[in-house]
């Protein structure tokens, strides 16, 4: 099976003046560029690249190698974790300062319940609308949370 460069990229006009050297450890290399399209996931991507060069393997002259030097989903997955973790700080410190204000654990409870309730649906309507969670709509949710506490409080 032959297996073409249109078929897994596309092929345009680049630079005017090709005078560059790529090295890889010291070695001769090719180097290429994969960018994220526009509302893409980049974990999802980078786990298609990554599926995309293990198929074209089998097809490399011996001698040839295919190598990832700079991947961001690293950072991107520490990331994501951070936030979750802040997420979850705040729901227990929003029960535990509520508790230590209201004295009263049934009272306690509509604003801890909020934040979870109200993160759900957040997910739920981002899906629906086609958008992805990425880490500018997860520091959105953060911040929205403080708001949100505010205004249970008031209720309360």
């Amino acid at each position: 099976a032959e297996l073409r460069l249109g078929d897994v990229a596309r092929v345009e006009l680049g630079a005017e003046s090709y005078d560059f050297v790529t090295r890889y450890n010291g070695q001769p290399a090719s180097g290429l560029a994969v960018t994220l399209a526009t509302g893409a996931n980049a974990l999802d991507t980078a786990a298609g690249v990554d599926a995309a060069l293990e198929d074209m393997k089998g097809f490399f002259p011996a001698g040839l190698k295919a190598e990832i030097p700079y991947d961001t989903t690293p950072f991107v997955r520490v990331s994501i974790k951070g936030v979750v973790q802040t997420l979850i700080e705040a729901i227990v410190l929003v029960f535990v300062v509520m508790y230590l204000f209201l004295q009263n654990f049934r009272a306690t409870l509509i604003p801890t319940i909020a934040v979870p309730v109200v993160l759900l649906g957040t997910f739920g309507v981002l899906a629906m609308l086609g958008f992805s969670v990425n880490m500018l709509t997860m520091f959105a949710m953060v911040l929205a949370i403080g708001l949100l506490v505010d205004d249970a409080i008031v209720v309360v």
